[in-house]
């Protein structure tokens, strides 16, 4: 008599990392937001909405001189926070509006499938039949690393984007943009979900401008490519082969300089998975933004 045992694969069991053990503090919303007061459509009184489209005319894009933003708003007296910082990746400083912009901003700047980013680069004007001028400027735009162009908004929460005056005027915003090949994403608190990514990519940025030994970079692709293109992340800290948390941070530094890319839904851990990035070349943002320059003498 013979039994047949069947052969149980093992399960695999996820520790968490500390940083996901600790009691969470709830969310904490914006102070005001569209959804928590009396919306008022303008055109509910019978005023012209002067993003309508039967009063506007003469829609047109504008880009900066110097291919940047097209506005500094850095003010020390601002009613809400106003930052500034100098990316890597576009090669020049960047201006923002409150913390989510800044959040974006991080994430952008290491995110190993953005190529270039600019932040407040384009205006999209119009003139009202009354003749008034009127423009938005959109808060940023990255290139992606298959090359295509994305413009975004960026709000503190989705109520932000059902206010009928802004969603009115983003809807023109992307009809214009796609009209010259671009897309447009409506995105709150920079993409980013919870305080999780959030923490996970401020150690990356932090980590940036570790500095990386000889050949290294060619050594941790080589050993991905032959792991069949993921590896998990100890075996890349082994590969940098350092003490422990600068091993870590020089992983950091690898993806902000699109050597390798690791998933932002969880702390790094050992078990994580590092893949390689597509090799791409950058160019296309800076093309496009050149096409909307306004002539010199011209009036923007």
């Amino acid at each position: 008599m013979s039994a047949v045992l069947d052969v149980i694969e093992p399960c695999k069991v996820r520790i968490p990392h500390p940083m996901e053990c600790r009691p969470r503090r709830p969310e904490i919303g914006p102070a005001w937001s569209p959804g928590r007061h009396q919306r008022r459509d303008p055109r509910d009184a019978g005023k012209p909405h002067v993003a309508d489209p039967p009063t506007r005319y003469a829609a047109k894009l504008v880009a900066a001189e110097n291919l940047g933003a097209v506005r500094i708003n850095f003010v020390y007296a601002a009613f809400m926070s106003m930052t500034a910082a100098h990316s890597e990746k576009a090669g020049r400083d960047q201006y923002f509006e409150g913390p989510h912009e800044t959040y974006g901003f991080r994430w952008d700047e290491v995110n190993p499938t953005r190529l270039d980013l600019q932040y407040q680069p384009i205006q999209v004007a119009w003139k009202s039949i009354a003749g008034r001028e009127h423009h938005i400027t959109l808060d940023w735009v990255v290139e992606t690393e298959t090359n295509d162009i994305v413009f975004g908004e960026d709000k503190a929460s989705e109520d932000y984007f059902d206010e009928p005056d802004l969603n009115e005027k983003l809807e023109f915003a992307q009809a214009l943009l796609e009209d010259f090949g671009a897309s447009f994403k409506r995105r709150v608190k920079g993409g980013l979900r919870n305080d999780i990514e959030r923490r996970v990519v401020k150690d990356i940025f932090d980590a940036r401008r570790t500095e990386l030994a000889d050949g290294l970079a060619v050594r941790v692709r080589q050993h991905i490519r032959e792991a069949g293109g993921t590896l998990p992340l100890g075996e890349v800290l082994r590969v940098i082969n350092l003490h422990d948390a600068l091993s870590l941070d020089t992983a950091r530094a690898l993806m902000f300089h699109r050597v390798l890319s690791m998933p932002i839904s969880a702390p790094p851990m050992l078990d994580t998975p590092v893949t390689l990035p597509l090799a791409a070349n950058k160019g296309a943002l800076r093309a496009f933004l050149a096409d909307f320059v306004p002539a010199r003498g011209a009036q923007a």
